[in-house]
């Protein structure tokens, strides 16, 4: 058996280190970049907001990290492209494969009066073998359209009335259908949940009318650590 050893001066000390599977944590390492967006409908600024969703066995080792990564904005140049080229660093330490990280996107513009608003949203599992990936990812828009949510009765509290779907925008109106149309306001969510892959979160997505919008383009490096080892397989 082979033994790491350090050195101390001249003298070469060595130490025998005994490793079980027990010992072993797999690791994931995902090393990249949002290079940019394509196929979106507009002459405004566009910037990406990138947020992580991830299994309960999946602790990231750089916890800031999982705040969200957000790119610069960009404008379209004459090939249609807004190149944002926005590095990205996540480590994790993997107790079981159980919740393969997932991107969560989420596309903010920026019009001429400066004014931001979030028009497109999107997610992306990232590659499971390692190497060098290109991920193409679509985006969507929500339309507001929906024929089956219930009128909230005067004075009821919002945040008790969980048949309403409460952490929905009031986008979900066809009245703020106008309002977006007018204002320039697009619908949107006020929460990622619809996007994850929570089982109580189908329900809120079943019920969400969508149109496609345009595709985020990300690179990524996969790096896989005692996967052999620990007999894990990311397929």
């Amino acid at each position: 058996m082979s033994m790491p050893y350090h050195q101390t001066g001249n003298q070469l000390d060595y130490q025998e280190i005994k490793q079980t599977k027990a010992d072993l944590k797999a690791e994931v390492h995902l090393i990249g970049q949002i290079v940019g967006g394509i196929d979106f409908q507009t002459d405004d600024g566009l910037f990406c907001e990138l947020a992580i969703d991830c299994g309960d066995g999946w602790d990231l080792l750089q916890p800031g990290n999982n705040k969200g990564i957000q790119t610069q904005t960009s404008y379209a140049n004459p090939g249609q492209l807004f190149s944002w080229g926005h590095p990205f660093d996540l480590h994790f330490s993997v107790s079981n494969i159980i919740g393969w990280p997932k991107a969560l996107l989420k596309i903010w513009r920026l019009d001429s009066s400066n004014k931001i608003d979030a028009c497109s949203y999107g997610t992306a599992s990232f590659p499971r073998s390692a190497g060098y990936h290109q991920m193409t990812c679509e985006t969507w828009t929500p339309t507001g359209e929906n024929l089956d949510l219930e009128i909230r009765k005067p004075n009821e509290d919002l945040a008790t009335n969980t048949d309403q779907f409460s952490k929905f925008d009031r986008s979900l109106d066809w009245r703020f259908q106008a309002l977006s149309f007018y204002m320039e306001n697009p619908p949107r969510l006020t929460t990622l949940a619809p996007l994850t892959t929570d089982k109580g979160d189908f329900a809120r997505r079943k019920i969400l009318n969508s149109i496609s919008n345009g595709k985020v383009i990300i690179e990524v490096e996969v790096l896989l650590k005692n996967f052999k080892r620990l007999s894990f397989s990311g397929q």
